[in-house]
Formats: C-alpha cells, sequence, structure tokens
C-alpha cells in the first residue's frame, strides 16, 4: 500500500508541476497599517459596487467589529447585507445560505470578515455566484466564470485565506473536507488591520498563529518550493517565531500584531505555488470528524510529522533553524533540524497547546488514517509517510 502511495504522489505531483508553469496569479491590492479598513472600503465603494455582502460570524458582529465595516460603507454611500451565518469549518449548508442572500439581497459584491471559516464562505459564495451553486465549484479548477467582485477582511493571523487560491468546505454528513482551488478565488483585495486583532482570546491567538507557522513551514519544505515560495515562507517563519509570543501574551501589542498579520499573509502567497503536507492532511481529518479547529489541529500534529522528516528534510529544516536563531556555529545539519523541531515543541508550550486531543476516539483511527493517507499523497512532500507512520501519529495524539 505504501508504494502505491508513493506512486500515486510521483504521478500526482508530475501533473501539478506542469500546471503550475501555466498558472499566473492575478494582482491583489493590499491595504495595510492604521485605517486600511477604511481605506479598502473607499477602494471597494469607488469601483461602483452599491450593495455588498458582507460575510462574518455573530462573535464579530457582536464585538462590534461588522459595525465598523458598515459604517464605513454606509458613509461612503453604499449598503451592505450582513451574513452572519459563518461557522468554524463551514459546510455546504452554510455557504449554501450564505449565496441565497446575496441573491436574495441582489447584492454586487462579496467581503469577508473574519477568520479563514468567514473567508472561505466568501470565496466560496462570491465563485457560486457566477458558476451555478455550491457544488459546481467543489474541487479543484472547476470555476468556469470569474466569481463576483471579492475582498476580504482579516481578522486573525493564521489561515493566510486572504493571500491564497483556495477554501475548503466541509460536507455535514460525510465529515470530509473538499477543497476549492482556483486563481480566480483570490481576493481582489484586502486590509491587514492589526487594529481588529487585538482584542483576539488568547487561545484563538495561539492556534491561528501556529496554522501560520505550518503553512510557512510546509511549503518551505516542499520539494515544489521555489525562490519565490521561500522568499515568503522563511521570513513568515522567522517573523512568527519572534512575535507569536509576545501576540499571546501581550494581545494589545500591536506591533506584534501587525508583524504576525504580515507573517500569515506571507504564508498564505506561498500557499497558491507550493503546497501543505502531511500535518494538513491529518488535521483536515480531525477537524472534519471532530470539529477541532483547523489551526489547533495543526499545532498538535505539527512536531510529530516535522520528526518523520528530519532525514528527508533536513537542509531546508537547517536553514529554518538558521534563521529563527536556534542553532548556533559549528552545528551540524542534523543537529539544527533538532533544534528546529524542539523549537517548535517550546513555542506549543509556551501557547498551551495541548499535546493530545482528548476527542480522539481509537475506534476511529483506521478511517482517519486512511483519509489522511489518500489527501497526503497529493501533496508536494519531502516524505510519503506510510499508513503505520500516520496511525503512529493519531495513536501519541490519544488522551
Amino acid at each position: 500500500m505504501h508504494f502505491i502511495d508513493i506512486l500515486v504522489n510521483k504521478l500526482i505531483q508530475s501533473l501539478l508541476s506542469i500546471v503550475r508553469r501555466f498558472l499566473k496569479s492575478p494582482l491583489q491590492l493590499t491595504f495595510c497599517g492604521e485605517g486600511s479598513t477604511e481605506q479598502l472600503v473607499a477602494h471597494i465603494v469607488r469601483g461602483g459596487h452599491k450593495k455588498i455582502l458582507l460575510v462574518t460570524d455573530k462573535p464579530l458582529v457582536e464585538l462590534g467589529l461588522a459595525g465598523r465595516v458598515v459604517e464605513a460603507v454606509k458613509s461612503r454611500g453604499a449598503q451592505v447585507v450582513i451574513y452572519d451565518g459563518v461557522l468554524p469549518d463551514p459546510t455546504v449548508e452554510v455557504v449554501t445560505a450564505g449565496l441565497h442572500s446575496y441573491q436574495q439581497h441582489e447584492c454586487d459584491a462579496v467581503v469577508a470578515l473574519g477568520g479563514g471559516s468567514s473567508i472561505d464562505t466568501a470565496k466560496t459564495v462570491a465563485a457560486a455566484a457566477t458558476n451555478g451553486g455550491v457544488e459546481a465549484v467543489m474541487g479543484l479548477f472547476k470555476i468556469k466564470i470569474a466569481p463576483v467582485p471579492l475582498f476580504a477582511i482579516p481578522t486573525t493571523s493564521g489561515t493566510g485565506s486572504e493571500a491564497s487560491w483556495f477554501a475548503v468546505v466541509s460536507d455535514t454528513h460525510t465529515h470530509q473536507k473538499t477543497g476549492i482551488g482556483a486563481p480566480a478565488l483570490l481576493p481582489k483585495a484586502t486590509a491587514l488591520d492589526a487594529s481588529l486583532m487585538t482584542g483576539l482570546p488568547k487561545s484563538i491567538t495561539a492556534a491561528t498563529g501556529m496554522d501560520a507557522l505550518t503553512h510557512a513551514i510546509e511549503t518551505f519544505i516542499a520539494p515544489a518550493a521555489n525562490d519565490e515560495v521561500r522568499s515568503m515562507s522563511l521570513p513568515a517563519a522567522e517573523i512568527i517565531f519572534a512575535n507569536l509570543r509576545e501576540a499571546y501574551d501581550n494581545g494589545a501589542n500591536l506591533a506584534a500584531r501587525e508583524s504576525m498579520a504580515m507573517a500569515s499573509y506571507y504564508s498564505g502567497i506561498s500557499l497558491n505555488i507550493s503546497a501543505v503536507g502531511y500535518v494538513h492532511a491529518i488535521a483536515h481529518q480531525l477537524g472534519a470528524k471532530y470539529g477541532t479547529p483547523h489551526g489547533l489541529a495543526n499545532a498538535i500534529v505539527l512536531p510529530h510529522v516535522l520528526d518523520l522528516n528530519i532525514e528527508a528534510a533536513g537542509k531546508p529544516f537547517a536553514e529554518l533553524a538558521d534563521v529563527i536563531g536556534v542553532s548556533v556555529a559549528g552545528d551540524s545539519e542534523r543537529v539544527k533540524a533538532e533544534k528546529l523541531v524542539a523549537a517548535v515543541r517550546e513555542m506549543n508550550d509556551a501557547l498551551d497547546i495541548p499535546a493530545t486531543l482528548t476527542a480522539l476516539n481509537v475506534a476511529d483511527i483506521p478511517d482517519l488514517v486512511k483519509e489522511a493517507a489518500v489527501e497526503g499523497r497529493t501533496y508536494s512532500v519531502p516524505t510519503v509517510l506510510s499508513r503505520d507512520q500516520i496511525e503512529s501519529i493519531l495513536n501519541k495524539l490519544l488522551a
């Protein structure tokens, strides 16, 4: 079975390398820093949009963050319809409800406000509105007609969805996650406004920050990574190690929040060219089966997958160790790689990330292994993990 997984992985990566040669990222306008939300809104209204669907969740409405966007839009003479039905790991039903709201109110643009779930929902709504519904766009390169104008205001620093071509939607009945991917999913413009992030709970700061770190590491060590990817993912890892603990300990530190927002953005860009790996392949199954927040699942799984890649990814591991400052002169490549993995575990400890997952049921492990193996072989990875190796990781996560 492992031999088949390796064979399938090589075939898929060969095909993807051909596809990547013909893919070009659309241009994206990015507003950063103080006042960037208002600048983005002004840009949207100047573009002629009169009725905007704001895709968000109820907590952001209750906190008043959605109201800030609404007032900015109204003050410029446009209208806003709020769809606040987004839930973690958005399902087909959640996205379909958002699409109905867009159609019912005859909106002409979509703005995402929130974390990865809100942005993924907004992306899928925008694509489904012009392509015959949600089911028609699920999968890779299924978007035939350009989505309606889409914009993003992230309120967490983790998914990088505001800068990527991808979204993930869950099936309520099968508990499977489906990736939606095409360059057309890239929002036309985004605002990286750290003032919207200073009130994030510590647990969300930790989970989303580790999500961004996972993106940075997995895209950097992927065989598909090129100089463009590395120019984004390497500094992203450096920024995260320098700022995540401060953002966690002192959420009001605007400089740390802004740095994390940029690191997440860089990691999101790198996803468009490179790929994630087995951390995501396993974490996606945990999220679909148990509703485990994606960033938390990534954080718990990350060190275990890195352990199994020390040999195959020794060189990029060593580069990461150098840039985050955990290596010293004279360290061998192996020692640097081990120090990187140790630094990730120390970061998890500092952020109070649990080492186990209480929801994980031993009886579910065979199915989780099977699905993770199937997903994992689609990624550009240093090592195609065997199903026994995936099982060993899951067994270590048992509470």
